[in-house]
């Protein structure tokens, strides 16, 4: 079958600006992920010593609450900074996961935040196999002129 005159140019240029954009989207994603993933790995347990008032963050839930708090580390450190506290508030006397500036109800909290970014990148590197498998593809096409008998 003929193809109109630049209909592979036009392919290509898509299929070349959607990897482009994927790329981008990667980068992007992935530059998302890093602070959380650092914390992840960098965070440890913690017993908040005092908590101030907590303010609420909108959501389609239940309230999300962030807590300001100190706390002190298992080798006597301490640190100071906003807790994401999820549904319940912070107390005095609970553990939390944080490090020096930062703190989370829970590992699991931060652990989930994590894996879905991973997903949504996973997913990206998916679209991007699928779209360079396309692209050559049709980059092997050759052109053909129908027989004639």
């Amino acid at each position: 079958m003929l193809e109109r005159p630049g209909t592979r140019k036009r392919q290509r240029m898509w299929s070349r600006l959607l990897v482009v954009v994927s790329l981008g989207a990667l980068v992007a994603v992935a530059l998302w992920l890093y602070p959380q993933a650092e914390r992840l790995v960098m965070g440890e347990r913690a017993e908040v010593l005092s908590v101030r008032q907590c303010s609420t963050r909108p959501s389609k839930g239940p309230p999300l609450y962030t807590c300001p708090a100190t706390w002190r580390f298992s080798d006597g450190s301490t640190g100071e900074g906003d807790v994401d506290a999820g549904a319940e508030r912070t107390r005095k006397g609970s553990v939390v996961f944080a490090g020096d500036d930062w703190g989370y109800h829970s590992r699991e909290e931060l652990t989930w935040d994590v894996a879905l970014k991973g997903f949504v990148i996973l997913l990206i590197l998916g679209e991007l196999t699928v779209l360079l498998a396309m692209s050559r593809s049709w980059g092997r096409r050759a052109y053909k002129l129908p027989r004639v008998s």
